[in-house]
C-alpha cells in the first residue's frame, strides 16, 4: 500500500513538472510583439479638385519607414482655416500641416506656435534646392526657417480660345486693350469675366492686380502692414474701377453665388470669356468630366498693364508644410518633410496640381510646353507678391475679404465699404503695436 501511495505520488509530481516544463516551454515560444509604430498626423488642404496626388506620396513615405506611419487628414480650403487653429489653441495639433506662405505663416510664428526647421534645412541642404528669392519670401520668419516649399502658382487671366477666335480677339496687353475686349464680347452678348466669390479668396485677384498696375509694389507693402490707409486715394482707385467693370455687367451676375471651379466651368463651357485664377486651374481645364472641347482650348495672358513706368509684378501663393511645436515626434516629422524636399516628390505635385515646383532640382524640360511660358511669364516679372489674403495679418484679411463680396454686390457703395474696413483695420493694427510693446 505504501509503495502504491510513493508511486502514485511520484506520477503525480512528474506530470506536474512535465505541465510545468512544456507550458514554460510553450511561453517562451510565443514571438515577441511587434514595436508599434508613431502615428506622425500631416492635415492639409489638398482635396476634391486640387488633390494633387499627395494621397499617394503619404502612401510612399510610410511604405518606407518602420519606425512611424503618417496618418494624413485632407479638407477643404474653409474646413481647413478654421480647424487648423482650433487644433493648435487647444493644444493638441498634428506634428506636420499644410500652410500658404507669407502673413498667415508669420502670424503662427509670433505665436510661438511653430517649430524651427534649420537642423532639417542644414542638414538637406535646401539652401542649394531653393532659390534665393522662394527661401527669402517663403521659408524665412524671424531669421529661421519654419516651411518646407512644395509648390507655387501663379495668378494669370485664364481665357477659352474659341470665344476669342470667333470674336476675331486676341489677348489683350494693355488695359485699353482689355476694356476693347470686354466691349465688344459684351456686344456679341457673351459674358466677358467670369468670378466666382462664393469662397470669397477668388475674387482677392481683383484688388491685387488692381493695386500692383497702378501702384508701385512699395505702397502695397504699406498698406499690408498698417503703413497705409484704405482710405487712401491709391486704394479707392482700385475700388472705383473695379466698380466701373462691375457696373458694366461685365462679370457674371451670380459671381457671389459661384465657386471658383464652377466660375471656371463657365469659361471652359462658352458661357464666359475670361477668368482670373491661379494656374491650379489647369488641371480642371483639362479634366474632361469637369469642361467639354478639345484639348487647347484654352490659354492664358497676363493681367494687362495699366501704368508703363511700374515694374511687371507676378501675383501668387506658394504652399509649404510647416512643423506644430505643441507636437510629439518632432524627429519622426522631419524625416517626412526630407522627402517633400526631394527632387520626384516635387515634380510628382507638380504634375498633380497644375503648380511650379520650387525646387531647382526640377529640369525645364520637365515641364509641358504650356508651363514653361508661365515659367517664362513669372521671369519677365520684376518681383514676386503674395496674394492678399497671404500678404497681410489675418484678422485684416478677413476684413478685406468681406469687403470684395460687398463691393460685387454694391458697387456704388465702394468709399463707405473702404471706410469700413478702415476703421477696423486700424484698430487691429493698434492691438497689434500695443502687444508688441509690451
Amino acid at each position: 500500500m505504501k509503495y502504491r501511495i510513493i508511486i502514485i505520488s511520484l506520477v503525480i509530481i512528474c506530470s506536474g513538472l512535465i505541465y510545468f516544463s512544456v507550458g514554460k516551454q510553450k511561453q517562451t515560444e510565443q514571438p515577441l510583439p511587434t514595436k508599434s509604430k508613431e502615428k506622425i498626423g500631416f492635415y492639409h488642404y489638398y482635396s476634391g479638385t486640387l488633390s494633387g496626388g499627395i494621397s499617394e506620396m503619404i502612401e510612399e513615405v510610410n511604405k518606407g519607414q518602420t519606425d512611424f506611419v503618417v496618418s494624413a487628414r485632407a479638407l477643404d480650403h474653409e474646413a481647413f482655416k478654421s480647424m487648423i487653429h482650433t487644433t493648435l489653441d487647444k493644444g493638441n495639433p498634428p506634428e506636420l500641416f499644410a500652410y500658404w506662405a507669407g502673413a498667415r505663416v508669420q502670424d503662427l510664428v509670433n505665436q510661438n506656435k511653430l517649430a524651427p526647421i534649420d537642423d532639417l534645412w542644414e542638414k538637406e541642404n535646401l539652401d542649394e534646392k531653393f532659390s534665393i528669392s522662394v527661401i527669402n519670401a517663403a521659408s524665412t520668419y524671424n531669421g529661421h526657417k519654419y516651411l518646407l516649399p512644395i509648390d507655387q502658382f501663379v495668378v494669370m487671366f485664364f481665357y477659352n480660345k474659341t470665344i476669342f477666335e470667333e470674336n476675331g480677339l486676341q489677348p489683350p496687353a494693355s488695359w485699353e486693350d482689355f476694356i476693347g475686349v470686354c466691349q465688344k464680347l459684351k456686344k456679341n452678348g457673351i459674358t466677358p469675366l467670369a468670378l466666382g466669390a462664393k469662397e470669397r479668396w477668388p475674387a482677392q485677384f481683383w484688388m491685387d492686380y488692381l493695386l500692383l498696375r497702378t501702384q508701385p509694389i512699395e505702397f502695397r507693402k504699406r498698406l499690408m502692414n498698417g503703413k497705409a490707409k484704405y482710405t487712401d486715394k491709391e486704394v479707392k482707385d482700385v475700388y472705383r474701377i473695379w466698380s466701373e467693370l462691375l457696373k458694366e455687367k461685365y462679370f457674371n451676375e451670380t459671381a457671389n453665388q459661384l465657386g471658383w471651379a464652377q466660375a471656371t466651368q463657365l469659361v471652359c463651357k462658352k458661357n464666359a470669356a475670361m477668368t482670373l485664377m491661379g494656374s491650379w486651374a489647369i488641371q480642371l481645364f483639362e479634366d474632361k468630366e469637369q469642361c467639354s472641347g478639345p484639348d487647347d482650348n484654352f490659354d492664358f495672358f497676363a493681367f494687362p498693364v495699366m501704368d508703363i513706368n511700374l515694374p511687371k509684378v507676378a501675383l501668387g501663393p506658394i504652399d509649404g508644410i510647416v512643423l506644430s511645436k505643441n507636437s510629439a515626434n518632432h524627429d519622426f516629422a522631419k524625416k517626412t518633410l526630407s522627402y517633400f524636399a526631394k527632387q520626384k516628390p516635387q515634380e510628382r505635385l507638380s504634375l498633380g496640381s497644375g503648380a511650379l515646383a520650387p525646387s531647382l532640382e526640377i529640369p525645364l524640360s520637365f515641364y509641358s510646353p504650356f508651363k514653361r511660358r508661365i515659367i517664362e511669364e513669372i521671369k519677365s516679372s520684376k518681383y514676386w507678391a503674395f496674394n492678399y489674403d497671404l500678404a497681410t495679418p489675418p484678422r485684416v484679411a478677413e476684413l478685406g475679404m468681406d469687403s470684395f463680396n460687398e463691393l460685387i454686390e454694391f458697387p456704388d457703395q465702394y468709399e463707405k465699404i473702404l471706410e469700413n474696413v478702415e476703421t477696423e483695420a486700424h484698430i487691429i493694427f493698434n492691438e497689434s503695436i500695443n502687444n508688441a510693446h509690451k
